[in-house]
């Protein structure tokens, strides 16, 4: 490659997420700087009254190889981009959206404005030129995650299901609210995190249900294992160990990464989506451990027999 590099400017605007009705007060636009080790310096100016970001860095330097890469490829080619030119463009745009995520944080919790939101901000477009009037978009990669919301319909069936089940005085887990919170939130991180948290409380009300004699020791001592409870402590009280012990036991390991060492585990959408069904699959099984013979829990497994291991 040669020496003499090119001079880029990075812009990129952002949209601020914030609940409706927000009401934190503002006076007009306000701009903030960090240098980064790099030498690069990010300056990011955020404005309340149109719910905007703009961030830019002025001293971007890449070689000319990765210039001319970056200037035949369209918007939507960015898998036929060269590991070396992502890198070195992603580099900068990381500085600047850590930036940007570092100056909303402090705005959010130390300033107090918790009407943002916790996503913080969305991408509007992040381009590239050498002059602010002959931008360009940078080459994107979309990757589309998908969750499962498949149901069954209320029907006469169905209410027929349901009624059989007040009869029964079946009541849904309390763990449902977080597995319904999981399947609601939007960012991965956070996602698992509740995901996990219904898994573990699953197992323990169905074991208290199963054996109420055990409610003190699972519920006002540590608990035991995440191992032991689905797989021998289950077989023991309901007869079976859970068919997905090994994939909940690796998805609190994770968990237990992403709130001790939040930064070395980086969680994909796809991959939270998926945990989440593993999760209600896992539920709905301890469910039919406890209550075989109920209607609406077999066809809730029914549904969700693709996640069997």
């Amino acid at each position: 490659m040669t020496s003499a590099r090119t001079r880029l400017l990075f812009v990129c605007e952002y949209t601020l997420l914030r609940f409706e009705h927000a009401r934190s007060e503002y006076e007009g636009a306000k701009t903030f700087r960090k240098q980064y080790q790099t030498g690069r310096t990010v300056e990011v100016t955020i404005s309340y009254g149109d719910g905007t970001i703009l961030a830019r860095i002025d001293d971007v330097e890449l070689e000319p190889e990765f210039v001319e890469e970056l200037g035949r490829l369209g918007f939507t080619q960015r898998d036929e981009m060269t590991a070396e030119c992502a890198q070195a463009i992603d580099e900068p745009l990381t500085e600047i959206r850590t930036f940007v995520r570092h100056v909303l944080t402090l705005i959010k919790y130390h300033l107090r404005h918790f009407d943002l939101r916790e996503e913080l901000f969305s991408i509007k477009s992040e381009r590239w030129g050498t002059e602010m009037n002959d931008l360009r978009d940078f080459p994107h990669k979309y990757s589309l995650s998908h969750q499962d919301f498949s149901n069954r319909p209320l029907n006469n069936q169905s209410q027929n299901d349901i009624q059989n089940s007040l009869s029964a005085n079946i009541h849904p887990l309390l763990a449902m609210r977080h597995l319904h919170r999981a399947k609601h939130e939007r960012l991965p991180h956070h996602k698992w995190i509740d995901a996990t948290i219904a898994a573990e409380l699953a197992v323990k009300e169905v074991l208290c249900r199963a054996r109420p004699d055990l409610e003190l020791i699972l519920l006002e001592v540590p608990s035991p294992p995440f191992a032991k409870m689905y797989g021998p402590i289950l077989e023991k009280y309901l007869g079976a160990e859970s068919p997905y012990r090994k994939a909940l036991i690796k998805g609190q390991e994770t968990r237990n990464k992403l709130v001790h060492r939040p930064a070395s585990e980086k969680i994909d959408h796809q991959a939270a989506n998926d945990y989440v069904d593993v999760v209600e699959a896992s539920i709905f099984h301890l469910l039919s451990l406890l209550y075989p013979e109920d209607q609406l829990i077999k066809q809730a497994r029914i549904l969700l027999g693709r996640y069997d291991p």
